[in-house]
């Protein structure tokens, strides 16, 4: 097994704007390439099918995150997973399900194009994201901004029986706030910005009931982010999803390091990705990294 060596700065929070992209990612899976036999239109014959696929499953073992802020700041390391592994959609409350899949909206590209919803115009409406293993981390990229200075928007995850939900404690989400996609009234999203959602996932985080939630499948673990008043809608263009396996508070000029022992692997993940709740471009990252 050869390790990749990373040693770069990280000027971004999480993702920066560079969601559904190659961009801003210290390391990324290679792609291989697959071959099978499939049938030629109207049959008969079969043909070679040859396509690339992104690998995935990556192993993490030492690392160094140097917080080069003027303060304390939170910092981590972790993995994007493949877009294979989550979904996401709108919440409607007058509707029956409340949720509509919208997954192709939030993964595709160009990233500036405006088509995932993060509100409607009437109130509790908002969106949802889903997956069968717990994650720490949703980044998105804003793109139309929301208007109605008296919108806040709140975060839930199904609850331990997963028939219901479970609001977010106060506190838990690791961004800073001008970051959060968790925000107070008085308060908008910006224009073409990340916004976040970092958190360790809690132990009573439960899978969605076999029946499901509010249209969401069963057996899914889901967060939802709701909108407490009527407002113009923000809008997404893309989104991210991944695992944080380390993190810590680091003192300015301060760096948070592993042990020469451990190692931390993803089945999901394709890409690392390293957390600053404070932008700047002296944090640097160095981390060494490898498919499985």
């Amino acid at each position: 097994m050869s390790w990749n060596i990373v040693n770069e700065s990280y000027p971004q929070v999480l993702r920066g704007i560079l969601h559904q992209t190659e961009e801003g990612l210290p390391y990324l899976a290679p792609q291989r390439r697959i071959h099978s036999m499939g049938e030629r239109p109207g049959g008969g014959n079969v043909a070679a099918v040859s396509e690339l696929i992104r690998e995935v499953g990556l192993r993490l073992r030492r690392f160094k995150l140097n917080n080069r802020t003027a303060g304390n700041a939170i910092v981590g390391i972790g993995f994007r997973w493949a877009n294979r592994y989550w979904s996401a959609g709108q919440l409607v409350a007058a509707d029956t399900p409340d949720f509509t899949d919208d997954t192709t909206d939030a993964q595709d590209g160009p990233v500036a194009t405006p088509d995932f919803a993060l509100m409607n115009t009437t109130a509790s409406d908002g969106w949802a994201v889903h997956s069968d293993r717990k994650f720490s981390w949703v980044s998105v990229r804003i793109e139309t901004v929301d208007v109605g200075a008296s919108a806040d928007v709140t975060a839930d995850y199904s609850d331990f029986a997963g028939t219901g939900w479970t609001a977010v404690a106060a506190g838990s989400q690791m961004e800073a706030a001008g970051s959060s996609l968790i925000k107070a009234a008085g308060s908008n999203y910006g224009d073409a910005e990340e916004r976040c959602m970092i958190w360790a996932p809690p132990n009573n985080w439960g899978q969605t009931a076999v029946g499901g939630l509010d249209g969401i499948p069963g057996g899914r673990y889901a967060l939802r982010f709701l909108c407490n008043v009527a407002t113009t809608a923000a809008v997404a263009s893309v989104i991210e999803v991944g695992s944080l396996v380390a993190m810590e508070t680091v003192a300015t000029n301060a760096e948070y390091a592993s042990g020469d022992s451990m190692t931390y692997f993803d089945p999901y993940g394709e890409a690392l990705v390293a957390f600053f709740s404070v932008a700047d471009a002296g944090n640097r990252v160095y981390a060494e990294v490898t498919t499985f």
